[in-house]
């Protein structure tokens, strides 16, 4: 027995020709690029990647606690320096050690120190009213938070976060702290990767122009407070996964490697900075 075919309704047969007004959508963009790259950072988990410069490689070579150390000693000599002499110095290798890496590695330590340089600078402004000493101090304190932030973010391009945390433990740091850096950078993709998604969805289903009273940036709030009940979820879900599996809040000591010729040349170099300090 045939069944009778239904005929479409008019208005559902007819061709209707519909283009939305057009949309910024400039916000949400930003925020999914920006998103993007960030997570992209982080699940590489920094080191040497393919296409790093030849210091790079050679610096990843070393051992992480000897990196460590060495790092927050050309800090500590940054911070404590009066030499300009010796601050032009250490610029000099900050931004020879920047410049040889490719462009995604430099963009990745240049801007942010340059940004944070950039900060203090603004911070320090006020300080234009004490007089026309300010200026040398206003210029000393840019180049020392450039130096510094370098150097640090040179350290977590250099070394993965999983060599970072045997370091802490190799360098005796209590487990709270280890745990509290391991459960951070986890945290930071899985949160970052919803914020992600949520931004895209939002800009996905925005269509045309907004109406009139509602602008697309309100709808921020509501991914913070997504991410946020999404950070509640996952950090039950982790601590319920860990006691499972018997953690007590202990990390095993890594196996110790020899100090190699690698180290003591790094070491070399490092000790020779702190001397030109304390000299200059």
């Amino acid at each position: 027995m045939l069944m009778a075919i239904a005929e479409l309704p008019s208005w559902l047969a007819a061709e209707q020709c519909y283009e939305p007004a057009g949309a910024r959508h400039r916000v949400m963009q930003k925020n999914v690029l920006h998103l993007a790259s960030l997570l992209e950072r982080v699940r590489l988990g920094g080191g040497a990647h393919k296409g790093g410069s030849i210091i790079d490689r050679a610096l990843s070579s070393v051992s992480a606690p000897v990196r460590l150390v060495g790092m927050f000693v050309c800090v500590l000599c940054v911070c404590l320096t009066q030499s300009p002499l010796y601050l032009m110095l250490m610029t000099t290798i900050a931004l020879v050690l920047v410049a040889v890496r490719p462009v995604h590695g430099l963009r990745a330590t240049f801007v942010p120190a340059l940004a944070a340089a950039g900060f203090a600078v603004v911070l320090a402004l006020p300080a234009l009213l004490l007089g026309a000493s300010a200026t040398d101090a206003m210029l000393k304190i840019a180049l020392k938070t450039f130096v510094n932030v370098s150097l640090v973010l040179g350290v977590s391009w250099t070394l993965t976060w999983s060599r970072m945390s045997a370091a802490l433990k190799m360098l005796h740091l209590p487990d709270e702290v280890i745990f509290t850096f391991d459960m951070a950078l986890k945290h930071i993709e899985v949160l970052g990767r919803t914020a992600h998604d949520l931004c895209e969805s939002v800009m996905l289903r925005s269509v045309g122009r907004a109406p009139a009273g509602f602008s697309r940036t309100d709808s921020i709030a509501g991914i913070m407070g997504m991410t946020f009940i999404k950070a509640m979820e996952c950090s039950r879900a982790m601590d319920e996964a860990m006691l499972c599996r018997g953690f007590a809040g202990a990390y095993p000591a890594p196996a110790r490697n020899g100090f190699g010729w690698r180290d003591a040349v790094y070491a070399a170099v490092v000790v020779l900075l702190a001397v030109l300090c304390a000299v200059l």
